[in-house]
């Protein structure tokens, strides 16, 4: 077997092959089956979706408002605006209503929920009551649901706090990014960092072990130093409120102010790998156990369902402007326009802008995705191709090492790599098969609607 799925074993080669954007070959391809103006086979689509049998059933609402733009941040759509929120909570629960009779939530009950944006903090107390209230009057939902309120630290007030705890949120994910008060200000943050930890205090006091506490930390942000990020970031997060805590790279998105600025201050990938791996080991040595390659839990309150089911193939229906998600074999996206989203559930319609089917094989590429999320690789889950030749390759390249049983667990420049490593993996098992092949003569043939 040639490269690309070979890796070199000098660092400095290995560390320029994997950071480079044809690093991975992907292995999974899903093909086009509509365009946004083609509405009448977009609906039709949607009707026909089956559920997934034996995998959870997720909810994500989207609320693509936030108070400000922050430097890093690529996801910004709309500035949050009194109005235009109360129009928006409106529409979303009609959208709820409406969707609430179809067969996928008439077969099985909701195990997940997730509020995303945007901040969905940003809806006020009274609007977070009726959208979280809509969810469990209108769908079965389960005894155990994981349901997240993403949002901001700033201006989520004890009000809305409330207002997520007795409508049944069980669990709050805060965009902190970093604890340090010059670093936040440059990039738009407004909490300092004795204000952050004196209302993650706070909030923890009024829900109590009723909902978990759960903060992203960014490393490699510029002017951030090795001693800043462990002492004022990861060691802040032992010492807070928190109940878990992702530990993210930062992704730089082009044409943003940060772009520039990482041009002159960026460093190289061994560094950021080498932060990974401090913060990971610094964590594990306290007593936090390890979710995922970049998800960490202090306790049991702490379980990341929805970042786990997410990438292995469950069931995710979208509500509201910009959600994605999927049904069965095929992937959803709703329209980013706010307006247009507004006037086609106004008209009765699911807002979708794109639809997907995904190829046969891609229940073998989601087992493999949720294998190596959780730092694992188990070579007998996959019969049908010979790993052989890239088991040693891998253990001497220092990505991976042999386990008793046979698996391989990431190491922590694994982990770090492990969406790439991953696409490799996927690449190697689907190269070559006539499934492959037959996947992209499909993807070509359903890129004619009448085909879909």
């Amino acid at each position: 077997m040639k490269p690309p799925f070979f890796l070199p074993i000098e660092r400095t080669a290995l560390l320029e092959r994997l950071s480079a954007k044809s690093a991975a070959p992907h292995g999974d391809m899903s093909a086009m089956l509509a365009e946004p103006a083609k509405a009448e086979a977009l609906q039709r689509i949607w009707g026909e979706a089956v559920p997934t049998e034996g995998q959870p059933l997720i909810v994500y609402v989207h609320v693509p408002f936030c108070v400000s733009r922050c430097a890093f941040c690529g996801f910004y759509a709309h500035r949050t605006d009194e109005a235009a929120l109360e129009a928006y909570t409106g529409r979303l629960l009609k959208e709820i209503a409406r969707e609430a009779e179809r067969g996928v939530f008439t077969k099985k009950p909701v195990d997940v929920v997730y509020f995303g944006g945007g901040t969905p903090t940003a809806l006020s107390a009274d609007q977070l009551r009726r959208v979280i209230g809509a969810i469990y009057e209108r769908f079965t939902v389960a005894p155990d649901v994981e349901f997240t309120v993403e949002g901001r630290i700033f201006a989520f007030d004890d009000g809305r706090v409330r207002a997520c705890l007795e409508s049944g949120a069980t669990r709050f994910s805060f965009g902190i990014q970093s604890f340090q008060t010059e670093l936040r200000r440059s990039l738009g943050r407004r909490n300092s960092r004795e204000e952050l930890l004196t209302r993650l205090g706070e909030i923890k006091g009024i829900c109590g072990d009723k909902i978990a506490l759960v903060a992203d930390l960014i490393y490699g942000l510029p002017g951030q130093t090795q001693e800043q990020w462990m002492e004022e970031n990861v060691k802040t997060v032992h010492a807070s409120a928190l109940d878990g805590v992702d530990l993210y790279s930062l992704k730089v998105f082009p044409g943003l102010p940060l772009a520039k600025r990482m041009e002159k201050e960026g460093w190289g990938e061994a560094e950021r790998a080498a932060r990974h791996a401090a913060a990971c080991d610094w964590l594990a040595g306290q007593g936090w156990r390890q979710l995922s390659c970049t998800h960490w839990g202090r306790n049991a309150l702490e379980r990341n369902l929805y970042n786990h089911w997410a990438k292995t193939g469950a069931d995710i229906v979208p509500f509201g402007c910009g959600a994605g998600g999927f049904v069965g074999d095929r992937s959803f996206m709703q329209t980013g326009d706010l307006e247009a989203w507004g006037r086609m559930v106004d008209a009765g319609e699911k807002p979708l802008a794109t639809a997907m089917t995904k190829p046969a094989n891609h229940r073998l590429r989601a087992k493999l995705s949720d294998q190596m999320e959780r730092g694992l690789f188990n070579p007998t889950d996959f019969p049908d191709a010979d790993f052989s030749p890239l088991l040693e390759n891998w253990e001497q390249a220092g990505v991976w090492v042999s386990l008793p049983d046979g698996c391989r667990r990431l190491t922590r420049l694994g982990e770090y790599y492990q969406t790439k490593l991953s696409s490799l993996l996927a690449g190697y098992l689907f190269a070559g098969r006539p499934d492959a092949f037959e996947a992209m003569r499909a993807a070509a043939r359903a890129m004619k609607l009448g085909d879909a």
